[in-house]
């Protein structure tokens, strides 16, 4: 197989990347496009790089359905800088019978000498050089001097829509101007449900990410450190799913004059934020709907905090508070956590929404009456849609993440299908909660078709 690996920041994804992508699996016929993002980028050390998981969100929002261009987390996976060389060299020791296609920019063929190990970069891959136009003098006696320095491996990539700098799009969106025409509409969305690069979170009150980040801090020094990335990444997944059902269904207002803007204050910057908002498109919640983006947002944080305690102390914990211990809570112990996730967000880390607790609770096999608890869903659906999670093959997680998006009731079926068909693969039949819970989505998905089922989200009177 033919695969193209696009490695960068991605801080932000726009639609220059993907047009790369797009032009390497036409003009040299690769199988797919791996879109590879840095956990420690070399040239970028020194600098701040937004946090993983609003990087990684990005992009799944960003990447199309069905195209052949995919997400891979191969360099989340080890600890350090991200060397193009290590990398390249763990993928051939995975496929040795696929051909790579390293996709770089123009600007990286200069320095590419200087980069860690160049000559065995160039002994793994193909090098495809993303450029405007290949017939500049300078680029062309550029790439043949590369060529005789390493072989011969460094190919142009013609790509007419690349002029884009993801520094300026960061800048047009701190200083409040119109959001750039490069960026994916759900990436540009998100960046602003959730504040992101300066702007004012649409979605959230700020004290709601202060919170977050608070629990954060708490939540760190009791799991592992891939636990709470996957648990930041079911935060923000969960959060953007229920803001997408509750704009999808009007709970928005103008951002100018809005009750929430008239609590933050009348200053000039306040001013500037509400104009540029009312005149671009970006729509903001109302106050109810940013309150059920809260507490999803901090119970998908919280969801596996009972992940801290082993097999016995987990079963103590459950009777110590009086849980209700089924023979299947005895027979899975990987569910177990859920209940007594729901004991330890209230006891030790001060949660006391019950429509929280129940998504902390049920979030391993959710509930037959799951869809009349909104916050339940979108936690059960991230749960297996996170971004750092990327190998769930049937239903294909992307199509997962895009469902989900338009339809909480049709997602939660799709993450139900995934999680039946692992059970299936690991030698486990659909029984008890799951199969229940299964069976009931069904049955309310059927409802819907034929008009009868009620939206996850009511639509706003």
């Amino acid at each position: 197989m033919k695969v193209g690996i696009y490695g960068g920041t991605f801080d932000p994804v726009h639609k220059g990347h993907l047009a790369i992508a797009r032009a390497a699996k036409e003009q040299f016929g690769l199988d797919m496009v791996r879109i590879m993002p840095a956990r420690i980028p070399p040239h970028k050390q020194e600098k701040g790089v937004t946090e993983d998981v609003h990087r990684l969100m990005m992009l799944c929002l960003a990447l199309p359905v069905g195209e052949g261009i995919e997400l891979d987390l191969t360099e989340f996976e080890r600890e350090g800088v991200s060397y193009t060389s290590d990398t390249l060299t763990l993928l051939h020791e995975r496929h040795p019978d696929d051909e790579f296609y390293y996709i770089i920019g123009e600007d990286s063929l200069d320095g590419f000498v200087t980069w860690h190990e160049p000559e065995k970069i160039a002994s793994l891959a193909t090098i495809l050089v993303a450029v405007r136009s290949n017939d500049g003098e300078h680029f062309q006696k550029l790439l043949k001097e590369r060529n005789r320095q390493f072989g011969g491996v460094f190919k142009a990539l013609s790509v007419p829509y690349y002029d884009i700098s993801s520094t300026e799009i960061r800048e047009n969106i701190r200083n409040l101007k119109e959001p750039h025409p490069a960026l994916p509409e759900r990436t540009d969305t998100y960046i602003h449900r959730f504040g992101l690069y300066g702007c004012e979170p649409t979605a959230v009150r700020k004290e709601a990410l202060r919170r977050y980040e608070e629990l954060s801090k708490r939540l760190a020094p009791t799991i592992s450190a891939h636990r709470l990335n996957h648990s930041k990444g079911v935060a923000f997944a969960a959060a953007e799913y229920i803001a997408e059902w509750l704009e999808n269904a009007g709970w928005t207002q103008k951002a100018e004059g809005s009750q929430s803007a008239a609590k933050q204050g009348t200053g000039k910057q306040n001013t500037a934020q509400q104009t540029a908002s009312s005149q671009h498109g970006i729509t903001e919640l109302d106050s109810g709907a940013k309150s059920l983006v809260r507490r999803t947002l901090l119970a998908g944080l919280m969801h596996d905090c009972a992940k801290s305690l082993g097999p016995d102390e987990t079963l103590e914990c459950l009777r110590k508070h009086r849980v209700k211990i089924t023979d299947e809570l005895l027979q899975a112990p990987g569910i177990q956590h859920g209940p007594a996730g729901r004991v330890l967000a209230r006891e030790r880390f001060g949660i006391r929404d019950p429509e929280m607790l129940r998504a902390i609770g049920n979030h391993v096999n959710g509930s037959v009456d799951m869809c009349d608890h909104p916050i339940e869903t979108a936690v059960y659906i991230a749960d297996y849609t996170e971004p750092f999670r990327e190998h769930i093959p049937t239903p294909p997680l992307p199509v997962i993440r895009n469902e989900a998006l338009k339809d909480g009731i049709v997602g939660a079926e799709l993450a139900a299908t995934a999680l039946i068909h692992y059970l299936e693969y690991l030698g486990f039949k659909e029984e008890g909660e799951l199969a229940r819970m299964h069976n009931a989505l069904k049955k309310r998905i059927s409802q819907k078709e034929k008009g009868k089922g009620c939206e996850l989200i009511p639509k706003k009177q």
